[in-house]
C-alpha cells in the first residue's frame, strides 16, 4: 500500500511539473491561443519583406518572443553588421572588436529591462548578446566612421492642418551599412508587469529592439535625425541615439515629459529628435530637439509647424552657430511642400504625401512613413531589396490596435 501511495505521489508530482512547465513556457499567437490567452508573440508576414510582430509581456518573454519567431532574420542582422565592419576598415577584426567595445560601454546607460529583453532575444534566437547590442548601437558607436543618414522629419498641427489634428511625416535615409538583406518590421511592444511602460509601435528591421520611427499608445511619436559636426561633442557615455528614442515612447506621455527625458539623460552623438504628441495642456503639439553629449536646445515650433533634416537649425557646432537660413535643399522642400498645404494637411487626404516628395527623399531611402495619432494609424513604404527607394514603393495604411497591428489597405 505504502509503494502504491508512493508511486501515486511520484506521478501526481510529475504531473503538477509538467502543468507548470507548460504554464510558464510562452505562448505564441495563433497557435491554440485568442486573444485573451496569455500569449507573448505574434508574427504576421505581410510578404516577403515586411513582418509585423506584435510582443507583450514582461521583458524576458518579449525578448524570448522576438527571438524565437524571427530566429532566422535577428541572427542574419548579427552576420550583417559584422560583415559590413569588418569589411570597412583595412584591420577588420581589430575593428570591429573596438565597436564591441564600444557597444558594451553604451550598453551600460540602458535601462535594465532593455538589457534583459535583447539577452532573451539573444539566447532565444542563438546569437550572441553583445553582437546583437551592437547591431542596435553601430550606428553611433562607428560614428566617427562618417557612416551616412540623411533622415528628415516634421510634425504638424493646429492651424497648420484640417481640424487641427496633429500629422507627423519622416523619412528614414539611410545607406544600408549592415541592414541589407534584413526584413523590415513593424514591431509592437505591450510592456506588462511591475513598472512597465507604454505601448508602442517602432518601424525598424528584424532583431532591432529600438527603432527609427515611433508612436505610443499615447500618440507621442518620436524619430531621429543625425546632426554632423559633432566630433569632440559625441560620446559613447550615454544612452545610444535610437535607445533614447524608445525610451521616450515608453515612458512619455507628453511633449514636455519626453523633451525632459532628452534634457535629463546622458546622451551620446550629436543627434535631432523630434518629439510630437499632446502638450500638458491636452492640445496637440511638437517640438525638434537638438543636442550632443554636452548640449542640448529646443526648437520650437512656427505656424503650427516643426520640421527638421541633418542640419542644424540652433545648436552651435564647435562654438560656432548655425546660418539663420538652414542651408538644406531637402529641408526647404519639405517646408514648401507644408507650407503650400498650410491649414489643410491631413493624413485623409490621400493625394497629399510630403515625405514621399522627390526633393525631400534621397536614392538611399529605407522607409517612408506618415503617422496619424489620432486615430492610431501608419501610412508607410519599405525597400524591398531592389535598389529602389521607399519612396518609389507603394505605400500601404497600418492600423494600431491594441494587441495587433493590422494592414488595412494598400495602394
Amino acid at each position: 500500500m505504502q509503494h502504491s501511495l508512493r508511486l501515486c505521489s511520484i506521478l501526481l508530482l510529475s504531473l503538477l511539473c509538467a502543468q507548470l512547465r507548460a504554464e510558464s513556457a510562452p505562448v505564441f499567437f495563433p497557435e491554440g491561443t485568442t486573444e485573451t490567452t496569455g500569449w507573448t508573440g505574434r508574427l504576421v508576414r505581410v510578404d516577403e519583406h515586411l513582418a509585423i510582430l506584435t510582443v507583450r509581456g514582461g521583458a524576458p518573454e518579449r525578448g524570448v518572443a522576438h527571438g524565437k519567431l524571427l530566429k532566422a532574420e535577428v541572427a542574419l542582422l548579427v552576420k550583417s553588421v559584422r560583415a559590413y565592419l569588418t569589411g570597412t576598415a583595412a584591420d577588420g577584426a581589430e575593428h570591429y572588436k573596438q565597436c564591441l567595445d564600444g557597444a558594451r560601454t553604451m550598453g551600460k546607460f540602458l535601462d535594465e529591462d532593455v538589457m534583459t529583453e535583447l539577452k532573451a532575444c539573444a539566447a532565444a534566437a542563438g546569437v550572441d548578446s553583445d553582437e546583437l547590442l551592437l547591431a542596435q548601437l553601430f550606428g553611433d558607436v562607428n560614428r566617427a566612421k562618417g557612416f551616412t543618414s540623411y533622415c528628415s522629419s516634421f510634425a504638424a498641427f493646429g492651424e497648420a492642418t484640417a481640424g487641427g489634428k496633429l500629422l507627423v511625416g519622416r523619412n528614414f535615409d539611410y545607406a544600408g551599412h549592415g541592414l541589407e538583406g534584413g526584413v523590415p518590421l513593424i514591431l509592437q511592444e505591450i510592456p506588462d508587469g511591475k513598472g512597465a511602460g507604454r505601448p508602442f509601435v517602432t518601424l525598424c528591421y528584424a532583431g532591432i529592439l529600438n527603432g527609427w520611427t515611433s508612436m505610443n499608445a499615447d500618440g507621442l511619436c518620436a524619430s531621429n535625425n543625425t546632426l554632423f559636426g559633432g566630433k569632440g561633442s559625441d560620446s559613447l557615455e550615454g544612452i545610444s541615439t535610437c535607445f533614447l528614442l524608445r525610451k521616450i515612447v515608453e515612458q512619455a506621455t507628453t511633449v514636455e515629459d519626453g523633451v525632459a527625458i532628452i534634457q535629463k539623460s546622458p546622451r551620446a552623438c550629436t543627434t535631432g529628435m523630434l518629439v510630437a504628441g499632446k502638450n500638458k495642456q491636452g492640445a496637440w503639439d511638437g517640438r525638434f530637439v537638438e543636442f550632443d553629449a554636452k548640449s542640448v536646445v529646443v526648437v520650437e515650433p512656427k505656424d503650427g509647424m516643426v520640421l527638421g533634416t541633418n542640419k542644424r537649425q540652433i545648436l552651435a557646432v564647435n562654438g560656432i552657430d548655425p546660418p539663420k537660413v538652414v542651408e538644406c535643399g531637402r529641408f526647404q522642400a519639405l517646408k514648401k511642400y507644408l507650407t503650400g498645404l498650410h491649414g489643410k494637411l491631413s493624413f485623409d487626404d490621400k493625394t497629399q504625401n510630403p515625405v514621399a516628395e522627390k526633393d525631400v527623399t534621397l536614392t538611399i531611402n529605407l522607409h517612408c512613413a506618415l503617422l496619424d495619432p489620432v486615430g492610431q494609424r501608419i501610412r508607410a513604404a519599405f525597400v524591398t531589396g531592389d535598389s529602389k527607394p521607399a519612396a518609389e514603393k507603394p505605400f500601404r495604411d497600418f492600423e494600431v490596435k491594441s494587441t495587433s497591428v493590422v494592414l488595412t489597405k494598400k495602394e
